[in-house]
C-alpha cells in the first residue's frame, strides 16, 4: 500500500529542493520545487507501489529545473542600449 501524498513531500521534499537549488539557484528553486510536487501529485495514483519514489521525484525535478532554464532563455535580455535598426526597404530614421 502507498503512503499518502502528504508523507511522501515531507520525507523527500528536501531532496528534491536540493535537485532544484543546484540546477537552478536560489530564485527559481522554490517554483521548481512547487511544479515538481504538483505533476507528481497528478501522477502519484498510476505509480506502482514498488517504485523508487525519490528517484522518481528526482527526476521529475530535473525535467522540470530544465524546463525553467529553458524558458529563462527565451526570455529577453536587458541591454544598456537598444541598438538602431532599419525598417526594410526604408531609411534609417524613418524619414520620407
Amino acid at each position: 500500500m502507498k503512503q499518502p501524498f502528504e508523507q511522501v513531500v515531507a520525507e523527500h521534499g528536501e531532496t528534491v529542493f536540493r535537485v532544484c537549488r543546484v540546477l537552478l539557484g536560489p530564485h527559481d528553486a522554490d517554483d521548481a520545487w512547487s511544479e515538481t510536487f504538483l505533476a507528481a501529485l497528478r501522477a502519484y495514483p498510476d505509480l506502482p507501489a514498488t517504485a523508487n519514489v525519490e528517484a522518481w521525484l528526482v527526476t521529475i525535478a530535473h525535467r522540470k529545473a530544465i524546463d525553467v532554464l529553458r524558458a529563462a532563455r527565451r526570455n529577453p535580455l536587458p541591454v544598456d542600449e537598444v541598438p538602431e535598426t532599419v525598417a526594410a526597404g526604408g531609411p534609417a530614421g524613418g524619414g520620407p
